[in-house]
């Protein structure tokens, strides 16, 4: 309700079969499927059959058959996002790897319905701003409220008050530092 009130287009995680279809049930056409059930092709498979808008899919921990099998079996997807991300928390910056972006750009010219983007697991906005100018057209960022020292993953979450804003700054600069071709 809120997200209709606010008109916040969300999205949510779905590890398995029961909550992606209590999510389609709640008319959730935006899911994500994150890297950790990227062994789960028969999951993957079934996702991929049932007409959604936008699937939301992070690439930790996969190689270039993880993101073939993708391509091929979510073709019917009208935006089909393929996230690059380092599964460590926090990433450093000698692990980003962020010339993978350049080969989702890559696929995405030869699939128009897919969009290359970035997860960010790294600390601050300096991967993200060179994400952009790789290709990457989404940005995940985890975000929280306060700073708490004991919370998980909380060095690569931003505050959403203090921190987040400058970082959306940040990204919003990198995009128009790239201008188009």
């Amino acid at each position: 309700n809120l997200a209709k009130d606010y008109s916040l287009d969300i999205f949510f995680s779905a590890l398995d079969k029961k909550s992606y279809f209590k999510l389609r049930e709640f008319g959730i056409n935006k899911i994500k499927l994150p890297s950790t059930i990227s062994n789960k092709k028969d999951y993957l498979e079934l996702v991929a059959k049932d007409p959604t808008d936008e699937i939301i899919i992070s690439t930790g921990m996969t190689d270039q058959s993880y993101i073939d099998f993708i391509v091929h079996n979510f073709k019917d997807v009208k935006k089909l996002y393929l996230l690059h991300c380092i599964s460590s928390y926090p990433t450093f910056y000698r692990d980003t790897n962020l010339a993978i972006i350049k080969n989702y750009d890559h696929i995405s010219k030869k699939y128009g319905n897919i969009i290359p983007g970035y997860s960010s697991h790294d600390i601050g906005s300096v991967a993200s701003m060179m994400a952009i100018a790789m290709g990457a057209r989404m940005i995940e960022k985890h975000i929280k409220f306060g700073i708490t020292p004991w919370a998980h993953f909380d060095d690569t979450a931003m505050d959403v008050v203090s921190e987040f804003p400058s970082y959306v700054k940040s990204v919003r600069s990198a995009e128009e530092l790239i201008g188009s071709d």
